[in-house]
């Protein structure tokens, strides 16, 4: 069979979900040891691969992104294509001027201080630039890997109509040519087509009426050319009518009026869509004030929640926001943020209910798109040229007066478009995997039960590895309706979805076995050792600010050795977790130990990770330790659940205040128990005032003001050696990355009294250190400072304040600050203990602590470390 098995790997399909999925299983093949050549087919039944509909020649070079570039690419793609945009830019910028008509100039001119200074993040781009973009990055990789013979890629035009398991192989195959096998097959076919209206063609033209069902076949500028032709043969000026609202519906109004000849012919639009309301454009920062998610914020107290429960309060929070008029851009931050929140209260048969049923449907009701594209709807209302329609397309009806274009109303009624239609163009969402027409390769698959649609009817079943079928695996918009890495998924066109997809199934496609592992150890007591780790921990985990060298540095000493376990799977980087290495000085051979960092920490990883992975981390870092003299291990692990899947024992250690921040500060000022209310409106009469010095406005003298009072706190609660950090470690840990830290000082009368360190962590603030001067307790300054925050975290959007716990569970320290979230859940701080060494562990605690009482030694772990009691 291996002479008939020419492919390792068959991609069908190169859009960008293709495209990504085979450049991360490149760069993986690129690291990965393997003693022959990886042979990979890559078929596209259009012209150019690599880019899809969207971002290829299909689409022509003028549309744009229908979001800013910094929300529709996450880092570090972001930082590289803003790079490589730099280096092309007059080259873009030159064909987008040649192609495009008035409204791409208007664009060019529009964000010209923008384009020259090369500040792109807020640019709604022309879509063409990243599907150049995404050809130059993977073309790059296969022309290197072929060169070394790594792997050999073979581009293939075909329509593919059929899959067939063959003996261990996926035979497939074409419209016109021999079919081809492969190991593994990578279905990556993009979104269901549009349900054609009216006629059974993708282009009907007949008398004085022309129908154009797919405006991207064969691609968006014969589409144009096709209306210029019919419009200058028109005698009379035409009406255009677009179906639908979406994307392409306003693409399509965009590029019409992009191109002046056609755009005079034209006496009147209308846009027909369901909700009959344009993709929002605007946020409105005054309304938002005033729009609250009562009925979101009302599940919070629930345990256990049903899909259909979530979907309903959003619909009616949405409601509301119609009711003040306030739009989707306004609104769909807070709303995705609260109910994504609630979907883990969803078991997973209700989760899978929520992705099937309800979150394309909300989706529909946060449709956002850009100013340019929405401008271009403004002003041709404003010129009474452009009537959206709300309601459902039903028919067209030839006339002896023209074509009549019937639609049924909100209520279900026929209605005519007041004049006759001479365009339709059909911009429609797709059809469901119940319809007769879909595409026949799909239909073969499900008829022979080779694959299941599930119960979205727009996606395919899949399993942990994205197999639909064995060796046969999905990725893309087929992907909806599944539970993927413990997430919902209903929407795979979004940049930063595809992309964190595409990683997850390149994991599957190297080799039989889909991991190879490496543990390294990185050296923090040597500057090659801390560059590499400040590298890495900046380009691959977001400069999560508790694993920062500057965070770890103080920990360093004679004694103590700080070491980065980073655990790469198939050459990436996939586990990072810094510990302190510490010589046991009562031993005569050279021992250690290890623990991590103060603070919240153990291993960094992503989440939705394979548990298997999570468990070949601790089994080599276990390895590593028997190896290298490591007599037992201390954990303090981080409160998002890393603790799970530890080779050692867990102990929860402490319950740690983590509190939701509500959509508005009155409701959360409802919440708090009466003493802290009644204690801020002391505050208040003592005159304090408050100051947030967040980012670049961080300077040397706010943090040594903190310093000043949290050493002073520090001295007067006779707190732990451990909780000492110098001046100098602040500076250099604030100072280097002032973006992942606030410093909150309060004042009376021009003096700082009190202060807190605040840590920026994804959309959440972490209490670290800070303090009170005594002298001013009377003032209540800390009940002020926190109730500040706690409004300043709302007006950031941001959905938690973690305030940690008490010395031990419900001591006065945990009740002060489970006052200001009563009704919340805790999370439990785990910390994990393990004994390598068994003989060595008794043995030194014999040496050091004598016969051991469980009873008087406690949870003190190693306890060759407790000092004896005097």
């Amino acid at each position: 069979m291996e002479n008939k098995i020419p492919f390792n790997l068959a991609f069908i399909g190169s859009g960008i979900s293709s495209t990504f999925t085979l450049y991360h299983t490149l760069k993986k093949l690129e690291k990965k040891e393997h003693g022959g050549t990886t042979r990979i087919a890559v078929v596209e039944k259009f012209e150019t691969f690599h880019s899809g509909i969207p971002y290829g020649e299909r689409s022509g070079s003028t549309t744009l992104l229908i979001t800013s570039l910094k929300n529709f690419l996450p880092e570090p793609e972001l930082s590289e294509f803003i790079e490589w945009l730099n280096k092309n830019k007059q080259r873009l910028l030159n064909e987008l001027e040649e192609q495009g008509g008035p409204l791409s100039l208007e664009w060019i001119q529009k964000h010209h201080y923008e384009l020259e200074n090369n500040q792109w993040e807020d640019l709604f781009i022309p879509r063409r630039f990243f599907g150049y973009y995404m050809d130059e990055k993977i073309g790059t990789v296969v022309q290197a890997l072929e060169k070394q013979k790594e792997v050999s890629v073979s581009y293939i035009r075909g329509k593919v109509i059929d899959l067939a398991q063959n003996e261990g192989a996926w035979e497939i195959h074409f419209k016109e040519q021999s079919p081809i096998f492969a190991e593994k097959a990578i279905l990556a076919i993009g979104s269901l087509p549009s349900n054609y209206l009216w006629k059974r063609k993708k282009r009907f033209k007949k008398d004085n009426f022309l129908l154009i069902n797919d405006p991207y076949k064969p691609r968006l500028s014969k589409t144009i050319e096709s209306i210029r032709d019919f419009a200058f043969q028109s005698k009379e000026a035409i009406n255009v009518s677009i179906i639908g609202a979406n994307a392409s519906g306003l693409e399509m109004l965009y590029q019409l009026n992009d191109h002046p000849d056609i755009k005079e012919r034209i006496n009147h639009f209308y846009m027909i869509s369901t909700q009959g309301l344009l993709p929002d454009s605007k946020i409105d920062h005054t309304k938002l004030k005033q729009f609250k998610t009562v009925h979101l914020d009302g599940l919070n107290k629930k345990e256990s929640l049903k899909a259909s429960e979530i979907a309903e309060a959003v619909y009616l929070d949405l409601d509301l926001a119609d009711n003040i008029k306030l739009g989707a851009s306004s609104t769909v931050g807070i709303v995705s943020q609260k109910f994504g929140a609630l979907l883990e209260k969803l078991d997973r048969d209700e989760l899978e209910r929520f992705a099937c049923h309800y979150g394309n449907q909300i989706g529909r009701r946060q449709r956002c798109a850009g100013e340019h594209y929405a401008n271009v709807a403004r002003i041709l209302k404003k010129k009474k040229k452009f009537t959206h329609i709300a309601g459902r397309f039903a028919d067209i009806i030839p006339n002896p007066s023209g074509y009549e274009l019937v639609y049924t109303d909100q209520d279900n009624l026929p209605q005519t478009v007041e004049k006759p239609i001479h365009i339709v163009i059909n911009c429609i969402s797709g059809i469901t995997l119940s319809h007769p027409n879909i595409p026949k390769l799909i239909a073969g698959l499900i008829s022979k039960n080779r694959i299941q649609a599930n119960e979205s009817e727009i996606g395919i079943r899949v399993n942990n590895e994205f197999e639909g079928a064995e060796n046969l695996h999905v990725i893309g918009p087929l992907l909806a309706g599944n539970i993927i890495g413990g997430k919902a998924v209903w929407h795979v066109e979004h940049c930063g979805r595809i992309i964190a997809f595409s990683k997850m199934l390149s994991d599957f496609l190297v080799d039989d076995s889909p991991y190879n592992f490496e543990l390294d150890i990185i050296q923090l007591n040597q500057q090659e050792g801390i560059d590499s780790y400040k590298h890495l921990i900046k380009t691959e985990w977001n400069n999560n600010p508790y694993y920062l060298y500057e965070y770890l540095s103080h920990h360093k000493s004679d004694n103590n050795k700080i070491i980065a376990f980073n655990f790469k799977v198939n050459g990436a980087s996939t586990i990072v977790m810094p510990m302190i290495l510490r010589e046991i000085e009562v031993s005569e051979k050279p021992f250690y130990d290890i623990i991590s960092p103060y603070g919240y920490n153990g291993p960094l990883y992503e989440e939705g990770i394979n548990k298997q992975i999570i468990k070949k981390f601790w089994e080599l870092v276990d390895e590593w330790y028997s190896k290298n003299n490591v007599v037992s291990e201390f954990v303090r692990f981080h409160l998002n659940g890393n603790h799970q899947n530890y080779s050692g024992e867990t102990v929860s250690t402490l319950n740690n205040v983590f509190g939701p921040l509500m959509n508005n500060f009155e409701e959360q000022w409802d919440s708090f128990v009466s003493k802290v209310r009644n204690n801020y409106r002391k505050a208040e009469k003592e005159d304090l005032t408050i100051k947030f010095y967040e980012g670049t406005a961080i300077e040397d003298h706010h943090i040594a003001t903190f310093y000043n009072i949290y050493v002073s706190t520090m001295k007067r609660n006779g707190a732990s050696k451990m909780l000492y950090f110098s001046l100098e470690h602040f500076e250099k840990m604030i100072l280097n990355n002032k973006e992942n830290f606030t410093i909150i000082l309060v004042y009376k009368d021009d003096v700082a009294i009190s202060t807190e360190l605040v840590i920026h962590l994804n959309d959440c603030l972490y209490a670290y250190l800070g303090g009170t001067l005594s002298d001013y307790f009377n003032c209540r300054p800390n009940d002020y400072l926190r109730v500040e925050v706690i409004r300043w975290g709302i007006e950031k959007g941001k959905s938690h304040y973690i305030l940690g716990g008490g010395i031990t569970n419900g001591d006065g320290l945990y009740k002060f600050k489970k006052s200001l979230f009563p009704n919340s859940t805790d999370r439990v701080f785990y910390t994990g203990r393990k004994i390598i060494n068994k003989t060595k562990y008794d043995e030194l605690c014999e040496l050091v602590c004598g016969p051991v009482n469980e009873k008087e030694t406690g949870s003190f772990f190693p306890l060759y470390r407790m000092k004896p009691s005097s």
